[in-house]
């Protein structure tokens, strides 16, 4: 299997790159507080990292590790500044981000789609659209042969192993076939077995001309002997960056002796956590930025990245200049998209299926308890309250789950998004469209049994009426769900969700006539949408000269006997059912709208 991955290898996915260099000096960052405070956490980082070589960023809790790796992917800009040279030359961050890969701890996919369907989309966006269908499948044929996933070619991402699940995060990188790659705890939640695996894989990818770089906590000496070079942080200062098999002969010149048989690393990250280390390591920081900060051939140019980002904010709040240029047409952006939304929705046991047999037992329920009254001049009170029932399940039925589906849809987003996937518009357009089928279907099926079996009018303009609603109901609640769901953590969404639109039923005109409400309360129920939904499914439902009802109450005696009285006493008279919808149509222009400058919202507070 090795020799034919290297065969693979050498046969073009991963042939050698250009010799590059990274060179840093002087990188700082601060965390702001609450107050004007703020709190350093880079304090003039020193190193280089070469191509061909793999390289482990080591140190312990708290000692920036993860934070000088985002800054040198270019993820970290508020609050860093330094030197950041490119073979001698100022990093550009649009062409930087082109040619380098960040793969986060917790790379998030998403589950429902198999190994090769992730790597398809990702060979689908990543790659040129010139690219023929046989190039793209030889790509993900070669990368799932590299990284030994062929086992696992059919299986869904949530029943991957941890090693795989890496292996398959290294993979959607390597379609670009990146020359720098950032991995942070690549090896985090992985056994020894598991974790050697990984890091021989990054030690291949490293040797065959990458700069591979990746923050490790607490390597065994097995795993430590496959790095070429490490960087020891200690505090947001360098303690070392060279190569790792002259680190512990450095520590003793500087009066730290590692003794016999003991783990390098471990030895490192004990004289890292000394008390006083910022003291005691002191001979080591001068060393280190004696190389890398006075070296003669560095050019010294301040690169303020953080102002450059601030500026954008302040004049043209235009984000593009920090993420790479998609590499194929909208049209077909929109087509992988919309394909992976459609397939992950179908598997989506929970936010699809479940939800779809929620609304047929509900409907079959509601039949059963309101059995044939529609028609009952005597029971009209009655159905009434089943019509106002109806709203709320679809409303809540589709609002709550919806929550849901864009939990892990964001986190992937992001990361597609800034590494010039696609743009924002197909994304959204995407989304909207592959939501289409569920928010009619569900909806189409709870009316139209409870319709049938409660007895409503057996008029077809009247279903199609009471369809209506219902759709847009399902429409309201869901862009409301997934608005929540992307602004806010779970457990806030599920909070805010309710209580913030159950208010709005006390204006529905349900619990208390509309010319009941005192004068100052009567303009909320013109921003209610439930109080246009009630309204436009009575209407619906008794509107449109339905004229006189039956009644099989005791004595022949029913209060109403006529639809057109009963609406009277509603408020609710007049055929306006068209109105109700077209105010109802703006509320969900107005979501549209909202989801779309929720999704800008999520990539601006990415950056932070």
């Amino acid at each position: 299997m090795a020799d034919n991955a290297v065969q693979i290898q050498a046969n073009g996915l991963a042939q050698k790159q250009q010799a590059l260099e990274l060179h840093f000096s002087q990188v700082s960052y601060s965390l702001k507080g609450s107050t004007k405070s703020s709190t350093p956490i880079l304090n003039e980082a020193c190193g280089a990292f070469k191509s061909g070589r793999l390289t482990a960023i080591l140190g312990p809790s708290g000692a920036g590790k993860s934070t000088l790796l985002n800054a040198l992917a270019g993820f970290k800009l508020q609050g860093a500044s330094g030197q950041f040279l490119l073979n001698g030359k100022p990093r550009d961050m649009l062409s930087f981000r082109k040619m380098s890969a960040y793969i986060a701890q917790d790379f998030v996919m998403l589950n429902l789609l198999t190994v090769e369907e992730t790597l398809r989309v990702s060979v689908d966006l990543k790659m040129p659209s010139s690219t023929n269908p046989q190039e793209k499948q030889q790509t993900i044929d070669d990368i799932i042969d590299i990284l030994q996933l062929q086992s696992s070619r059919r299986t869904l991402v949530k029943h991957l192993s941890g090693g795989e699940h890496k292996r398959l995060s290294i993979g959607i990188e390597l379609v670009t076939n990146p020359p720098i790659m950032f991995f942070d705890e690549p090896t985090s939640g992985l056994d020894c077995v598991a974790s050697y695996q990984v890091i021989c894989h990054l030690q291949r990818l490293a040797h065959d001309g990458r700069i591979v770089v990746c923050v490790v906590h607490q390597p065994g000496s097995r795993l430590f002997q496959l790095f070429d070079d490490v960087l020891v942080l200690a505090h947001g200062e360098v303690l070392y960056a060279g190569e790792q098999c002259e680190m512990l002969g450095t520590f003793a010149d500087s009066g730290h002796i590692c003794p016999q048989y003991y783990n390098p690393a471990d030895f490192a990250l004990e004289v890292c956590s000394q008390s006083s280390t910022t003291e005691r390591c002191e001979s080591l920081i001068t060393q280190n930025k004696m190389i890398y900060c006075n070296s003669s051939n560095v050019v010294k140019l301040q690169v303020d990245e953080e102002t450059a980002l601030m500026d954008v904010h302040r004049d043209t709040m235009d984000l593009s200049h920090l993420r790479g240029k998609e590499q194929v047409g909208f049209w077909f952006q929109l087509s992988v998209l919309l394909r992976r939304h459609l397939r992950s929705m179908s598997r989506d046991m929970v936010a699809v299926q479940m939800r779809l047999v929620m609304h047929v037992v509900v409907a079959l329920l509601l039949g059963v308890v309101y059995w044939q009254i529609g028609g009952d001049a005597g029971k009209i009170v009655s159905n009434v309250s089943c019509l106002f029932f109806v709203i709320l399940f679809v409303f809540a039925g589709n609002a709550m789950p919806s929550i849901l589906l864009c939990m892990q849809d964001s986190a992937v987003f992001i990361r597609e998004y800034y590494n010039g996937w696609y743009s924002l518009g197909a994304y959204y357009i995407s989304k909207v469209l592959a939501d289409l089928p569920l928010q009619l279907t569900c909806p189409t099926m709870f009316i139209t049994i409870g319709y049938l079996m409660t007895g409503q009018p057996p008029e077809f303009h009247r279903f199609v009426m009471c369809w209506g609603i219902c759709v847009m109901t399902a429409f309201i609640g869901h862009f409301i769900g997934v608005i929540a769901g992307s602004l806010f953590t779970m457990q806030l969404a599920i909070f805010l969700v309710p209580s913030a639109t159950i208010p709005f039923l006390l204006f529905s005109g349900f619990f208390i006539r509309l010319n009941e409400l005192s004068w100052f309360l009567r303009p909320i129920c013109d921003v209610s949408f439930f109080r246009y939904i009630f309204e436009g499914l009575m209407r619906a439902i008794y509107g449109y000269d339905r004229g006189e009802l039956e009644c099989h109450a005791a004595m022949n005696y029913c209060y109403y006997r006529t639809a057109d009285q009963f609406l009277k006493d509603f408020d609710m008279q007049g055929d306006e059912f068209a109105w109700d919808m077209a105010v109802l149509g703006v509320f969900m222009v107005l979501l549209l709208l909202a989801f779309f400058v929720t999704l800008s919202t999520v990539i601006r507070r990415a950056l932070r």
